[in-house]
């Protein structure tokens, strides 16, 4: 395939900081005495993205062989152990958002069985990620009914409407004020405030995050709260800054987004030793006024419950802190009604999600896809490619990497392994672009975003030469490309920047989401839905079928020397060519 030519992109990423982190298990005094502070408990889970059924320790579905961790009903019965076991110090369970998508229980179940799950451990309050928006206000909405109808608060302070017609119904506010031991807590809930650029929310975009805090917190604080707990879904980074230049009124972030996981080095707590450590459980960053305001993550995908207990003074000030991400392995049980409670839903999704659809022999990996061309992606930008070609036209094809969520492994494939590699749900869409908009477009690729990440395109039919060397903006040293009136032809000439160009591309890239705002500067659009052609693609015996060849590198690929890079996949069918021996999707 095309990846095992081992060409890639090598960039090097430079990691930055927003504040000063200190490390620490935990800020109890010596002789453990806290009988004079007032104890708040924090009990949270982030980014569960619908992994509902049991994970092995990649998260991802587990098998016979695996060792079995996590799991709703695993989550459900720590944090009801938690709620009980810390009752006394003033226990608050809360959800930081990314519920859904990720697995194919949410992929062809959508908010249907979210709801279902979230209501049963009902949060005191949760927030929203960026993933609740993937199938736009209008799929979000009926969530929202839910969760409203069960009594769960849903808080985003810096959501702004804009008349959006889906979410006009909807309750969600701003904060919540609870009642724990006699002390009022204020939670504000806020969400990443570029979500409007990288998710489909429709008419909706978000304020300034650090801002919207400030005058949340200021306005909480006025109305005589005790104190003030921000409900993240803004990344760890974001949450350090948000502490930094809005610590003033609140005490304590409890974050999401960026899947952090923190952990004390000094813990002797359990943890999957493969999770790499990205600050300490909790975080203390000071702010602008010299307070310390601690921050709360707990990874992802349900593996950890994050637990931690403030004790503070009759100034309401953070005084001592305890408390650590409870890692949910297989020594958690699991609640009995709610293993029952998933069986109709496993069936649905073992009923629609088995079906065979074809089989590799090698395994279509997409962790390496925002660093470089991976096998997913080139399966899936032939497939983009494919569909629209026919004896006169063949389009070029590009998709961005955050497309891919899951491998696909050597085997049988099967409905739920094409649903869940790319389970977004775009269509597959046919643009007219300019070339000087494509090469932005390739500039954009080989930028960071605002976890440090590039977002390489996966592409078909053009090859694209970059030297990594070279600032953002100005990395890419050549395009050259194939004729798109020409299906037979296999020559590449260089990048027209005035020419125009069909191009077969997701509609989440179409529209210009992930910061790839070039993309909007299309002259036409056609649509087509992309299950649809993916079924097809992998039909037996259909003139569609692919087979990814030896045409994904090449001698000059080989020959590349210096800085320069070359980032290539030029397209394949199979018209005149024999199937690579160590693939076969049929």
């Amino acid at each position: 395939m095309a990846g095992s030519r081992g060409y890639s992109v090598v960039i090097f990423i430079l990691l930055s900081s927003f504040a000063a982190v200190v490390w620490t298990t935990d800020n109890m005094p010596a002789d453990k005495d806290v009988s004079k502070l007032f104890p708040l408990t924090l009990i949270h889970i982030n980014d569960l993205h619908a992994r509902f059924d049991e994970t092995n320790m990649k998260s991802n579905a587990c098998t016979a062989k695996d060792q079995c961790i996590a799991g709703i009903a695993r989550v459900y019965q720590k944090i009801q152990d938690l709620l009980k076991e810390y009752k006394s110090k003033n226990a608050i369970y809360l959800n930081a958002g990314d519920n859904f998508q990720g697995t194919l229980w949410y992929n062809l179940l959508r908010w249907q069985v979210t709801a279902d799950f979230i209501t049963k451990l009902k949060p005191t309050a949760m927030t929203l990620g960026n993933h609740e928006f993937d199938h736009t206000p209008k799929g979000l909405a009926p969530y929202l009914a839910e969760l409203d109808k069960a009594g769960i608060p849903t808080l985003v302070a810096n959501l702004v409407m804009n008349n959006d017609p889906d979410l006009k119904s909807s309750k969600i506010q701003k904060s919540i004020k609870v009642t724990v031991g006699g002390k009022t807590i204020g939670i504000i809930g806020v969400l990443y405030d570029k979500t409007h650029e990288i998710a489909q929310t429709g008419k909706v975009t978000l304020s300034n995050a650090v801002e919207t805090v400030k005058r949340e917190a200021a306005a909480l604080k006025k109305d005589k709260v005790d104190i003030i707990v921000v409900l993240s879904h803004c990344s760890y980074d974001e949450d350090k800054k948000i502490a930094k230049e809005a610590g003033q009124d609140i005490d304590v972030i409890v974050g999401a987004h960026s899947h952090s996981f923190l952990y004390s080095k000094e813990s002797n707590k359990p943890y999957d030793q493969k999770d790499k450590i990205e600050g300490p459980y909790p975080t203390i960053v000071e702010s602008n006024n010299k307070r310390k305001i601690p921050i709360v993550q707990a990874k992802s995908f349900g593996k950890y419950v994050g637990r931690l207990t403030l004790y503070f003074d009759n100034q309401g000030e953070v005084k001592h802190w305890e408390g650590y991400p409870e890692f949910i392995d297989n020594k958690v049980k699991q609640d009995p009604k709610i293993l029952e409670a998933l069986l109709p839903w496993r069936k649905k999704v073992q009923e629609i999600g088995s079906t065979k659809v074809g089989e590799t022999t090698i395994e279509l990996d997409r962790d390496s896809c925002r660093d470089k061309e991976c096998t997913l992606g080139v399966l899936y930008a032939d497939a983009f490619a494919d569909h629209y070609t026919n004896s006169s036209f063949r389009p070029f094809a590009i998709i961005q990497a955050g497309n891919f969520r899951n491998p696909i492994k050597v085997g049988k494939i099967t409905n739920g392994d094409i649903i869940e590699a790319a389970p977004f749900g775009s269509t597959a869409d046919l643009i007219r672009l300019k070339g000087d908009s494509l090469w932005a477009v390739a500039e954009h690729s080989f930028a960071l975003d605002d976890e440090n990440r590039t977002n390489c395109l996966q592409v078909s039919g053009l090859r694209i030469v970059i030297d990594p060397g070279k600032k953002i903006g100005s990395r890419v040293v050549k395009i050259d490309v194939m004729d798109n009136r020409n299906p037979k032809s296999e020559d590449f000439k260089p990048l027209d920047k005035n020419a125009e160009y069909f191009i077969a591309v997701p509609s989440y890239l179409a529209d210009g989401k992930d910061g790839f705002s070039a993309m909007k500067k299309a002259t036409a659009r056609w649509t087509y839905l992309q299950a649809q052609f993916i079924s097809r693609l992998l039909d037996t015996g259909q003139p569609s079928t692919m087979f990814h060849t030896d045409a994904h590198s090449s001698l000059e690929q080989k020959k590349q020397k210096g800085p320069n890079v070359v980032y290539m996949d030029p397209f394949a069918r199979i018209d005149d060519r024999q199937p690579n021996s160590k693939t076969k999707i049929i």
